[in-house]
């Protein structure tokens, strides 16, 4: 069950190519350059498979960068092109900034999904870091007015979209079932690393630069994770050429598998065959798949509104600065951290824990928990219950990590980026209408009990209910729905 296990089992839809062809030998035997590959040399002892989900990880990590750094740095930019005198004066403004990245989230993810499952997450991830770090470090020049700055912001999400697809599509490839919730929490926890790395250095940043710098910084960061990508690659491949013969699997019907007892046999003609349609009808009418997909979208509605407003909603509350509200808001995302570390979903399987229990006990756990701690944060009146309730809350929803994030690959491991594509495109949606209308709410009731709690403690209790009754851990024969009509529909016990 751990990230340096055994190869992934191969299953109908699985295969390989055997070697990668784009690394010839000189490139394979010196030491990968930037900082990826630097890294990389400095820990030869590692198995391949933690390089590459400490790898991946990072790019997460630097993809949360480039999605907090607004959060710190509209206040100082508000002030130097004059949107709105204070703060109070208007949050509709800070609302639509933040929530203009969303749209070009929700416009990538499903060609992001394709293109993971087509290409292999391992050639589409580095393309999608180029364009979001490329389209960050682009701000400072589009800034000058909302509607430049709102399309930079969506060309920053339309790269971050694609990031999650390519890390399932390596996650279903060469993590087997039993690792890939621990696999799963490893690469997303560098979304709230990224979260903390970015609070943490944006105001000491804009002190020193300007509100310029931090993107300019962030931007570069993701355009250096670039440049080692491949050399690490190169060096897993001269290590261990098994699992990078996963990764760049051949995608659509497959070869012969030519090593491995039991392997199984795709279309035996040498000529490759055309590639298979998508089962999109089975998709949409999957009930499972369905279900997941309102959980996303319950589960993203918290987590996107906390990351734009918690800032703000520190500085109201707490009467601070913008060093001090970054500083608190450093908090959540470390809970979070540690959160994804101990939910104890691999642990649970590998002991025979039936997987659909633990999805949805893991869920449940994620979305009752912040609710009651949304019900305590709304009554608190000291400093120390209002941190310390928005700090549980978002540590207890990362139990997500063992819930809905990792049943994509539950459901099919051959189409698990395009599944996690379409429900992305339902999670997308609260960064949208949650970001945007937070602003507004509050500046119509005045209350962040209204505008920012009661919505998320609402969709909490929802996705609890419908994710219990009709989410389902069995694999979903969709590619049977192409000649046999719908999927089958989950199993009694689920």
């Amino acid at each position: 069950g751990s990230l340096e296990g055994e190869v992934a089992p191969r299953g109908p839809d699985r295969g390989s190519h055997g070697s990668l062809h784009s690394y010839d030998e000189e490139g394979e035997d010196r030491p990968g350059g930037g900082l990826l590959g630097g890294l990389a040399a400095a820990a030869d002892g590692l198995p391949a498979r933690t390089k590459l989900i400490a790898a991946t990880s990072a790019s997460f990590m630097i993809c949360n960068m480039d999605k907090v750094n607004i959060s710190i740095a509209i206040l100082p930019m508000a002030r130097e092109f004059g949107w709105s005198p204070t703060v109070s004066g208007g949050l509709w403004w800070a609302g639509l900034v933040q929530s203009s990245f969303f749209y070009g989230y929700l416009i990538s993810q499903l060609p992001g999904g394709w293109l993971a499952a087509r290409l292999g997450g391992r050639r589409v991830l580095p393309i999608a870091v180029a364009l979001f770090s490329a389209a960050t470090a682009g701000v400072p020049f589009l800034a000058g007015t909302l509607l430049g700055l709102c399309a930079a912001r969506a060309a920053v999400g339309l790269g971050e979209a694609v990031a999650p697809s390519c890390a399932t599509e390596m996650i279903a490839r060469a993590v087997p079932v039993a690792g890939r919730s621990r696999a799963t929490a490893a690469v997303f926890s560098g979304l709230h690393v990224g979260a903390l790395v970015g609070l943490l250095a944006a105001p000491p940043l804009i002190a020193a630069g300007g509100w310029r710098a931090v993107f300019y910084v962030f931007g570069g960061a993701g355009l250096v994770w670039c440049l080692g990508w491949e050399a690490l690659l190169a060096r897993l491949q001269r290590q261990d050429p098994a699992m990078v013969a996963l990764l760049d699997g051949s995608r659509g019907p497959r070869p012969v598998r030519r090593t491995g007892a039991g392997a199984r046999i795709s279309p035996p003609a040498s000529a490759p065959a055309p590639a298979p349609a998508t089962p999109w009808r089975a998709f949409l009418s999957n009930r499972p798949l369905q279900a997941l997909a309102f959980a996303h979208f319950c589960n993203n509605w918290f987590h996107y509104v906390m990351l734009a407003w918690l800032p703000t909603y520190f500085t109201d509350r707490l009467a601070l600065d913008l060093d001090g509200a970054a500083r608190f808001a450093l908090l959540p995302p470390l809970a979070a951290i540690a959160a994804r570390w101990s939910s104890g979903a691999d642990f649970l399987v590998e002991r025979g824990v039936a997987v659909a229990t633990v999805r949805k006990s893991a869920q449940g756990l994620a979305f009752l928990g912040p609710a009651l701690c949304l019900l305590w944060g709304s009554q608190a009146t000291d400093d120390a219950g209002i941190v310390a309730s928005m700090t549980l809350a978002l540590g207890l929803a990362s139990f997500s990590l063992g819930g809905l994030y990792s049943n994509h690959a539950d459901l099919s491991p051959r189409y698990a980026p395009i599944l996690l594509g379409m429900t992305n495109v339902a999670g997308a949606v609260p960064g949208i209408v949650g970001i945007a209308g937070t602003g507004f709410l509050y500046d119509m009731t005045g209350s962040w009990d209204v505008a920012l709690f009661a919505p998320s403690i609402f969709l909490f209790l929802a996705g609890t209910l419908v994710y219990v009754r009709w989410g389902s851990s069995d694999e979903q024969d969709f590619s049977a729905a192409l000649d046999a009509g719908p999927a089958r529909p989950p199993s009694k016990d689920d």
